[in-house]
């Protein structure tokens, strides 16, 4: 059975994915601090919620930054869900540093009404990966955020959402790392076949 860890940042906020991976037939590990570990996760889900520079501290002071990062040297799947996929990038403008992985910013959304909130759709640039292939174009996902990534490399996005009349990556895909602005775990069919999709390419 495939083993997935899933990062714990304590806010409680687990339930639906935990529910959903079981769902689809997955072995999920909830990790708090890096002693919860079990060697040998095939992949790694960050899950979405809290402030990017208490998220960082707690990956730091729990030892589980530097398990996840032997995690992706060894090449092994991580997806960043909402503040999970923010957390891949460096400086963040509500206060604090990402993880750097991928270089980009983290502004925020530029509109008087926040966070952006409920169903919208992505336009998928790249149709044939793991996280947009045998989905249709303009698939409709569920947003709870504030904020937003700027990749320096516009290449990675494979997906973008429009709000209050600006654009965002909502999709991003630069193996071993994949991002989701939004909640699949809380978009119905179509966030669960593309957890499906991602699970597979992970197998």
């Amino acid at each position: 059975m495939l083993e997935v860890a899933v990062i714990d940042y304590g806010n409680g906020n687990l339930g639906s994915l935990l529910a959903a991976l079981g769902r689809l037939d997955v072995k999920a590990q909830v990790l708090t601090r890096a002693s919860d570990a079990a060697p040998g996760a095939d992949a790694v889900i960050f899950p979405g919620v809290g402030a990017l520079g208490t998220v960082v501290q707690h990956l730091e002071t729990s030892g589980l930054r530097a398990l996840i990062e032997r995690h992706l040297e060894r090449q092994r799947p991580i997806l960043g869900i909402c503040l999970g996929m923010q957390l891949f990038f460096e400086e963040g403008a509500e206060g604090g540093s990402g993880l750097g992985w991928l270089k980009g910013s983290i502004p925020e959304l530029n509109s008087q009404v926040l966070p952006h909130i409920g169903w919208n759709t992505v336009q998928q640039l790249a149709p044939h990966t793991a996280l947009t292939v045998n989905i249709p174009q303009d698939p409709a996902y569920y947003f709870v955020h504030s904020y937003r990534i700027l990749p320096a490399n516009p290449h990675i996005v494979a997906g973008i959402t429009e709000y209050e009349g600006e654009p965002f990556p909502s999709v991003i895909v630069d193996p071993p790392l994949y991002g989701v602005q939004f909640h699949p775990e809380l978009s119905g069919h179509l966030g669960h076949r593309l957890l499906a999709q991602w699970l597979e390419e992970v197998r």
